[in-house]
This record gives C-alpha cells, sequence and structure tokens, in this order.
C-alpha cells in the first residue's frame, strides 16, 4: 500500500472517519500521512492520528503546492470544485481518490455543470484516479442535513414537508463512504472508473421525518406545503442572501428523485452500505442530538 498520503479535506467529517480506518488498517501501518489544513480551522481531532498537519487553501494552487511534499497517493476530500487546483499543484502523486457528488445528475441545481468539468478534469489528468459521487452524507453533528432534522423533530411538533414530503433521498452513512474511499486505495482495478456511493435504503422525506420521530420517541404532525408555494417563500427570502437562495435551489431539487444504483460499486469495491435505520440510530446514540 502507499507509503505517503496526502489528504485534502481531512478535518471534516469523511476525512476524520477515514483517518480512524486508516489507522486500523495493517495494511497502512507505518504509512506517512499529510493533512491539508486551512489556517483557522479546527483540526484538533487531527492530532490523535499522528498525521503531520499542513496549513494551506485546497482551492488555491500555490498554496496547495507549497505543503505537497510529493506523496504519491492523493485522496481529495475537500470540495470537487478544488480539482483543478490539486492537479495543478500536486504533480508528483501517482495515485488520486476523488470525492465528488451526485449532484452532478442535478437538472435544477446551477452547479451541477462545474463538478462535471472538475471530473472530466481528472479524467484528462493522466493520472490513475477513482472518482466517488456520494450522495447526502450524514452520520456527524456537523453533517448539516440529517443532524438538522434530528434538531427539528426534537424541538417542534409539528413539522412542515415541501411536497408533502414525497422526495426520494438516500442517504450515505459517512462510515460508508470512508469505507469505500479506503477499498478505492486497496483496488488497482478500481483506477480510471467513476462510481456512485449512495446509502442502503432509499426513503420520502416524510419517511425520514417519520423514522426519526421513532427513534427520539416523540409523536409528531406533519403539514403539507406545496411546492410552488414553498419556492415562492425561498424565491423571496432569495433576496435577503445567499443562505436563503441556496434553500431555494434545495426546494427546487425536492422535485428530483434521488435514488441511485451502487451495483458496480459492490461489485467493485464490496461496498455494503447500511440503511439508513441504523445509520439514523447510530447517529442519535453516538452524538447525542
Amino acid at each position: 500500500m502507499a507509503d505517503r498520503i496526502f489528504i485534502t479535506g481531512a478535518a471534516g467529517k469523511t476525512g476524520r472517519a477515514l483517518l480512524s480506518l486508516l489507522a486500523r488498517d495493517p495494511a497502512f501501518a507505518g504509512a506517512r500521512i499529510t493533512c491539508l489544513s486551512r489556517p483557522g480551522s479546527p483540526c484538533e481531532a487531527l492530532l490523535p492520528f499522528g498525521v503531520r498537519i499542513a496549513g494551506g487553501d485546497a482551492a488555491k494552487p500555490r498554496s496547495l503546492a507549497k505543503v505537497y511534499g510529493g506523496e504519491e497517493t492523493v485522496i481529495h476530500l475537500s470540495s470537487i470544485f478544488h480539482a483543478g487546483a490539486v492537479l495543478e499543484a500536486c504533480r508528483g502523486m501517482k495515485r488520486l481518490v476523488a470525492v465528488s457528488s451526485t449532484r452532478i445528475f442535478s437538472k435544477s441545481w446551477r452547479r451541477a455543470k462545474e463538478i462535471e468539468a472538475a471530473e472530466l478534469a481528472i479524467a484528462r489528468s493522466g493520472v490513475p484516479f477513482t472518482i466517488l459521487r456520494p450522495t447526502m452524507i450524514y452520520g456527524t453533528p456537523d453533517d448539516r442535513n440529517v443532524s438538522q432534522l434530528i434538531r427539528l423533530v426534537r424541538k417542534w411538533s409539528v413539522v412542515p414537508l415541501p411536497g408533502g414530503g414525497k422526495a426520494v433521498f438516500q442517504p450515505v452513512h459517512v462510515i460508508d463512504l470512508a469505507s469505500c474511499v479506503l477499498a478505492a486505495l486497496k483496488t488497482p482495478a478500481s483506477a480510471g472508473k467513476t462510481y456512485n456511493v449512495p446509502g442502503g435504503s432509499a426513503h420520502s422525506l416524510r419517511e425520514m421525518i417519520e423514522m426519526i420521530a421513532a427513534a427520539l420517541g416523540k409523536r409528531v404532525s406533519t403539514v403539507s406545503v406545496p411546492l410552488p408555494l414553498a419556492e415562492a417563500g425561498a424565491a423571496l427570502l432569495g433576496l435577503a442572501g445567499r443562505r436563503y437562495a441556496r434553500s431555494a435551489e434545495q426546494i427546487r431539487r425536492l422535485r428530483e428523485d434521488k435514488r441511485y444504483d451502487y451495483t458496480e460499486a459492490a461489485r467493485d469495491l464490496g461496498y455494503s452500505p447500511r440503511p439508513f435505520a441504523e445509520g439514523l440510530a447510530l447517529e442519535i446514540s453516538g452524538t447525542g442530538l
């Protein structure tokens, strides 16, 4: 296995899960791991893993080049939009595993084409690569999706559901995604391939709210909000700033079915993600939400 590994986005939820798996895998015993960390970002969680922490910005090639030490393997967990900077700065790499997103398939998200361009740049770079496309990632207090739904159900007895909560999601637990990254590292045959990495089960938003309520032992009522009304409200809020503009995009994406097939990842990488109910129980018990 790789003797030297360079990881961008290591302080994030996927990075922390991956470092935990690497530390327990005999195949990576003795590997020298460098973790890129933006100046000012919290990196205390990385210290127990005995990694070298290098300050730099994954979006800026010059910043990256100053701290990249010629590591043969690069794991790009930071934004896929920074792929060009990584390709420019890490010219010594011989293997690249990059985490992208299934948002590339969205017809209503304004940056889907940018993901497509980033993936194309990786594919044309000449570097042996594996691209992983996760769905909505959950499993930690900072996952910004399921954790927020848990807080919502905890706080309120009535939950509004845009479009009646019919939108379908297939959330992937962060440990399952990290396991897939690790499997790609250990599978040379995955080079040159791109894999969808969804969770083990798909559910409507209404079902997810009901599952969360059941896991918390709480009774909640739901109120259906017509999508056009929700979109109009979000559009008005969008005038207030970018944060609400993103909310408007998220509501538009509720018209899309976010179920994905992971047959290829299962075949090549042994990928076997847990169902949402199991991951939800872990999140609630493990994060204290």
